[in-house]
């Protein structure tokens, strides 16, 4: 929407994009309470049980091509290949969950304040379009297209959001395991692939010290001089199932960051460059892009979890 000329009366549809967005913006504080308190993380994680508990590891191994379209979409638009950049930007490589189908609906129902229609409409694209709310907002002289590509934007700005908890799960997965294997085995380990050997090799020497023949002093003594450690297929067992563990804990992980993030102010800064973005992709004003970096944070552990996993393998 463009700017008016100072000293001119604001166009009445920008007066009402401008108190319907500023209205959002004063249901911020209210939404980070309600949602993403303890309690209110944790009834929302409930959706969790179920189908979502196999989706997870998926988005595990889906969530680094993810990023990497991301950030192929970022040299796009610095190349000034916006068609490119915008096609990769509306690739998603992780899969919908339950949980985040319930944030997003929260989202366009108690942040944005859209009445929830008698029946949805399929697609989150079509809600907002159809959305009384936003008819006039949409379509004052609209061609039936550009509002299609508005409503567009704005569901792909929230999926975008929804998609920051996924990552933001994953991190606080990696950080529950360096914290757990600094206290046990005294070193680094960012992920399941420098804990997973970790874990064998302690498994292997408490197997081998109890069924030494000559007691487990006699033991200490012996496998002080000769180390013994995991085989590959045993590195390989435990390492996948600890990784299909942490799957599982990454699903549920948000019932844990949620209130961490509530406290420090991360949701409503993010909910406040969430409106932002909104803001711009349904009333047409050049484009603020909603930032969406945890993604490449959650890799960082990834790249230390790899390296950590190939140092103790050819050391």
């Amino acid at each position: 929407m463009t700017a008016q000329p100072p000293g001119t009366p604001e166009d009445p549809q920008a007066a009402q994009a401008r108190a319907f967005f500023d209205a959002a913006r004063g249901r911020i504080d209210g939404f980070v309470a309600r949602n993403f308190s303890v309690t209110g993380s944790a009834a929302m994680h409930r959706r969790a049980f179920g189908l979502d508990l196999l989706r997870a590891p998926l988005n595990v191994v889906l969530a680094p091509i993810h990023a990497l379209t991301r950030l192929f979409a970022l040299i796009a638009r610095l190349l000034r290949a916006r068609r490119l950049a915008g096609w990769l930007d509306r690739r998603s490589f992780v899969l919908p969950t339950r949980v985040a189908a319930e944030v997003e609906a929260r989202l366009v129902h108690e942040l944005l304040g859209i009445a929830r229609p008698a029946k949805a409409p399929r697609g989150l694209s079509r809600l907002l379009e159809e959305a009384p709310e936003l008819r006039q907002l949409l379509r004052d002289g609209e061609s039936p297209e550009a509002i299609a590509a508005r409503t567009r934007a704005a569901a792909d700005t929230i999926a975008a959001y929804s998609g920051t908890r996924s990552a933001v799960a994953e991190l606080t997965t990696a950080l529950l395991t360096i914290v757990f294997g600094a206290w046990v085995f005294r070193r680094l380990t960012p992920g399941m692939v420098s804990f997973g050997p970790a874990l064998a090799d302690s498994f292997a020497r408490e197997t081998a010290l109890s069924s030494f023949p000559l007691g487990r002093g006699a033991a200490s003594l012996w496998y002080g001089v000769f180390p013994v450690g995991a085989t590959l297929s045993q590195v390989m067992v435990i390492t996948g199932a600890l990784i299909a563990l942490a799957s599982v804990v990454t699903a549920f992980a948000g019932v844990i960051a949620d209130p961490v993030q509530a406290r420090v102010g991360l949701h409503r800064r993010r909910l406040h460059r969430l409106v932002d973005a909104l803001e711009t992709d349904l009333t047409g004003a050049p484009p603020r892009r909603f930032a969406a970096n945890e993604h490449y944070y959650a890799r960082v552990f990834d790249l230390l979890d790899l390296g950590s996993g190939l140092f103790r393998h050819f050391r």
